[in-house]
């Protein structure tokens, strides 16, 4: 699973680049005043954001002096633990707060 980027967005214009089903998530008081990095995950209930998605998202950006704002549907708790290491701040449609192992064991049935 792969997250559009949006690099030096202004806080008050992160709503009008998500998916409508996202907007109502965004907190303006987590956002603070600097320009962010915005990473969209795909906006379906199916799309999980695992430890691996989370991972590969943040070689992809390297290194980045913007807060970065994460937005997705659902994070397992370890994509959780490795953008919180990374100073991300959330927001997710849904938290069901299953591991990447339980994840994966749900999807192979």
């Amino acid at each position: 699973m792969k997250a559009t980027l949006h690099r030096a967005v202004p806080p008050a214009a992160i709503p009008a680049r998500l998916p409508p089903v996202f907007r109502p998530l965004i907190d303006p008081k987590q956002l603070g005043a600097s320009p962010a990095t915005l990473a969209v995950f795909p906006a379906t209930s199916s799309a999980v954001v695992t430890a691996n998605a989370a991972r590969r998202l943040l070689a992809r950006l390297g290194d980045v002096s913007d807060p970065l704002v994460v937005v997705g549907y659902n994070f397992t708790q370890d994509a959780v633990a490795v953008l919180q290491e990374a100073h991300a701040t959330l927001f997710a449609a849904s938290s069901f707060w299953w591991s990447d192992a339980r994840w994966r064991a749900i999807r192979q049935r």
